[in-house]
């Protein structure tokens, strides 16, 4: 006697191609495979040709893998508001290009209420969109190089010379510890909370001396650097609690947890509106200062050399050290003229 399952308005569950030999009956793994296959069937039917389409293969792509998984929850959030919206959109309606300027009037509509987000969002658009080009999904990418609505314009929050001197007078250990390690590398708070000990390695072309090698969260570049002398005097006179250089009770920071004390450290040092961020400017400007050229900088920091351009001409106006300097030039030019 052999036995048969149907399921209601679909039809009989038959083994999938593979599983033809495998024990078939419910519970039994080669079952729910077919089961589940025949429940997806339908969604998945009506995702062929459509957006949705594309928006699914990224997510099993390797391209959607290798994001780093606090990008892949801001890259969510964003995709379920582009679900929403254009999800079932034929791709035939999303290669016309008509549909650009109706892109764009979606991203603005969502500015009224952040200009921010409106950016983010509509830029995880661009990121789908570009993927299914490049699988021949779509023949063109119209959320490609919109302006952005949202600019950021923080020229004026450089850290001055007293704004750094009064964060160490008030900072706690482990906050100063965090400062120091992004003002004297330059470095994403997030690659630097997870900073560990085994980076922190001798130098071997100085003896004595120490560097810094990790690889960055964001674009994955390898950076391997010499530690300034005063911060390496700073690592060495610190206690080894936790794996990560940058602890609180013996245990590695959460960001949440970081950025909670991070908050009262600047208030209570009545340094509102300077934020965690902006040291790694401060130390590009630092570094501009010191004679470092776009390149030398470019590595340390893990820019491109554009970058570091756009950021020096950003924060440089800021400091009175390189004006400092242009009149001395001026005034040692004019000196050699007279005589």
């Amino acid at each position: 006697m052999k036995d048969f399952w149907t399921l209601r308005g679909v039809g009989p569950i038959k083994p999938l191609p593979g599983d033809e030999t495998a024990e078939f009956r419910p519970g039994t793994p080669a079952f729910m495979r077919s089961y589940q296959a025949m429940i997806a069937a339908p969604r998945l039917a009506r995702t062929v040709g459509t957006l949705q389409q594309i928006i699914n293969g990224y997510q099993r792509s390797s391209s959607w893998s290798k994001l780093a998984p606090r990008t892949k929850s801001d890259y969510v959030k964003a995709i379920i508001r582009i679900e929403n919206k254009w999800g079932s959109y034929p791709l035939d309606a999303i290669e016309d290009p008509k549909i650009r300027s109706r892109l764009l009037s979606w991203r603005d509509e969502m500015a009224v209420a952040s200009p921010r987000q409106a950016d983010a969002v509509f830029g995880v658009l661009r990121i789908i969109l570009e993927w299914g080009r490049d699988r021949g999904l779509v023949a063109i990418n119209h959320a490609t190089r919109p302006k952005k609505v949202y600019r950021a314009d923080r020229s004026d929050k450089l850290w001055l010379p007293e704004n750094i001197s009064t964060l160490r007078a008030a900072a706690p250990y482990e906050l100063l510890l965090a400062f120091e390690l992004a003002l004297g590398t330059g470095q994403r708070k997030g690659d630097l909370l997870k900073l560990e000990w085994n980076a922190y390695v001798d130098d071997a072309r100085r003896p004595g001396r120490k560097r810094l090698q990790l690889v960055q969260g964001k674009r994955k570049r390898k950076i391997d650097m010499p530690v300034p002398i005063a911060l390496q005097a700073l690592l060495d006179s610190t206690l080894r609690s936790a794996p990560t250089i940058l602890a609180r009770n013996g245990k590695p920071w959460g960001m949440v947890n970081f950025d909670h004390n991070w908050r009262k450290a600047i208030l209570a040092a009545g340094l509102d509106g300077l934020h965690f961020h902006d040291l790694r400017g401060t130390a590009c400007t630092l570094l501009a200062e010191a004679g470092a050229t776009h390149a030398e900088i470019a590595a340390m920091m893990g820019w491109t050399v554009t970058t570091v351009h756009r950021m020096i001409e950003t924060y440089a106006a800021m400091t009175a050290t390189l004006s400092d300097s242009a009149v001395a030039k001026l005034e040692s030019k004019a000196g050699e003229s007279a005589e």
